[in-house]
């Protein structure tokens, strides 16, 4: 009799273990699964580091390879893309500038399908054309903390869809179905840090708003993520503030990371398209959980181009070439190769001395030797990203896109004191800081080309004429000194243009041979 019961349990432990394999397997079969394709802060449309980086033409060429792999497959772009850029500062045969033209031409061939303002949509110079690129764009814009400036109100921003103006919303709802028709709702909230303040846009507190939204949105979707525009400090701040958001797609970092802050996962890709974040997710309708695997992959030269997306980034590359060549410039034209990567995104080049201000302001050196000092305003140095690999004419181009000629200027020690103390510290974080030559020290204890500065005595400095011509910002003084300027330097033989992009260009062929 025991054995009898003992085998009636254990056909009972089988039959219940059976059941539940076979309620797992429903939900498995249930399950919705959907992709997101993330990129962030890229400013260029073609291939990088000798064409072994980046690349839209590759980036639409993996969607089309994700969305065969899984039709519920979408892409997002974490802000930053309109400017800055060379190519953003030069002028179509209209006259107009380009202005980002190029980069939502090349967005909308791959397929671009939701994206966030980055603090450098607000470069442009004027509302009008930021409120056209917005509307060129087949692509749909999401932030719950920009809002345009207009005669004096505040008010969403637009954009013109299907004939349509409408407001671009606080957030997006996307929906995904599986097989079975089954389907779940996604909300995506949109925000960006409040850097850029030009008079046409006015932004709400970050972390207020996005909570605000995301009380008002998730009644509304199954899962809710955020398409960040912000510091990453930033990022993990609000990630702990709220715990219902699994992923922020987030940006304006510029080097890939991951990061976990309590229930939700930061990424961030490499800028301009070098790495891209693949988001595949799995979405269990009875539990409403979610199951996120997170990809970092490398953008590179063994990815093929999609040819659509190519033949657009080919059309505004010859254009750019072009005028660039009629300005008497080879943009492909190898000058060196910076195995350490030479430093220039924002955040580094306006705060502390990077190697890539020291090679230029020794390319200065190299121009007008003699000086006792030289100085370069960072705000010269508009590339936001960093060189590696194979560096061409057109990094130097893209890094200096408004040029501009040096100059030699005499001033008492007593004023170069000054005007340290405002380039080197009143001036840190914004485009008047400056990168430095044969300069040491700390404030009010300068040590200039080796030697205690001297307050009484004279010395020759060495400044882009933009500067030295009192233009940047808390440096107006400047504009009462005299200064000499050439048209043309000789450099090792060569005749080289008064202008900072020539300049570091010779500089680079000379190191790099």
């Amino acid at each position: 009799m025991r054995k009898i019961l003992q085998f009636y349990y254990l056909f009972l432990l089988i039959v219940t273990l059976s059941a539940c394999g076979t309620s797992r397997n429903v939900s498995s079969d249930n399950v919705i699964e959907f992709t997101i394709l993330q990129i962030n802060d890229v400013y260029e449309i073609a291939p990088l580091e000798g064409g072994k980086a980046g690349g839209i033409a590759r980036v639409a060429h993996i969607k089309q390879e994700l969305l065969k792999e899984n039709p519920n497959t979408i892409s997002m772009l974490a802000g930053d893309f309109l400017s800055p850029s060379l190519m953003a500062t030069l002028k179509m045969d209209n006259g107009e500038r380009i202005a980002g033209l190029q980069m939502v031409e090349s967005l909308n061939a791959m397929g671009l399908d939701y994206a966030t303002f980055g603090n450098h949509e607000f470069d442009l110079r004027d509302l009008e054309t930021l409120e056209k690129r917005i509307d060129q764009s087949k692509f749909e814009y999401t932030t719950c903390n920009a809002f345009m400036v207009k005669n004096g109100q505040q008010m969403p921003f637009t954009q013109n869809i299907n004939g349509e103006d409408r407001e671009v919303p606080k957030y997006l709802i996307h929906e995904f179905k599986n097989s079975k028709g089954q389907s779940m709702t996604m909300g995506i909230i949109g925000v960006v840090l409040p850097f850029n303040q030009t008079d046409y846009v006015t932004y709400t507190d970050v972390n207020e708003t996005f909570k605000k939204t995301l009380v008002e949105l998730k009644p509304k979707v199954d899962v809710v993520i955020g398409l960040t525009h912000l510091d990453i400090d930033d990022d993990m701040e609000l990630a702990r503030q709220i715990t219902e958001v699994p992923l922020f797609i987030g940006g304006h970092d510029h080097v890939n990371m991951k990061h976990q802050v309590k229930n939700t996962i930061i990424t961030k890709a490499d800028a301009n398209a070098k790495t891209i974040y693949i988001h595949r997710f799995k979405f269990f309708p009875a539990t409403k959980k979610v199951d996120l695997k997170s990809e970092l992959k490398k953008v590179d030269d063994q990815i093929p181009d999609e040819p659509k997306t190519a033949e657009v980034v080919k059309k505004w590359a010859s254009n750019v070439n072009a005028i660039l060549e009629g300005q008497g410039y080879t943009p492909n034209r190898k000058l060196m190769v910076a195995d350490t990567p030479l430093e220039c995104t924002e955040a580094k080049v306006r705060s502390r001395q990077t190697n890539f201000g020291s090679l230029a302001t020794k390319a200065m050196a190299n121009a007008v030797p003699g000086g006792d000092v030289y100085l370069l305003n960072s705000g010269s140095m508009r590339l936001d990203d960093d060189i590696s690999g194979t560096v061409v004419e057109y990094d130097v181009l893209r890094t200096f896109p408004f040029g501009g000629g040096i100059v030699k200027m005499n001033i008492k020690g007593e004023v170069l004191n000054e005007i340290l103390n405002i380039g080197l510290f009143t001036n840190r974080g914004d485009g008047g800081y400056f990168q430095v030559f044969k300069v040491d020290g700390d404030k009010d204890n300068w040590i200039i080309n080796g030697s205690v500065l001297d307050k009484s005595k004279n010395y020759a400095i060495v400044l882009p004429e933009f500067v030295a011509a009192g233009r940047e910002a808390n440096l107006s003084m400047l504009a009462d000194y005299d200064f000499e300027k050439q048209d043309n330097f000789v450099i090792a033989g060569t005749e080289v243009k008064n202008d900072i992009r020539d300049i570091v260009v010779q500089f680079m062929l000379q190191i790099g041979n």
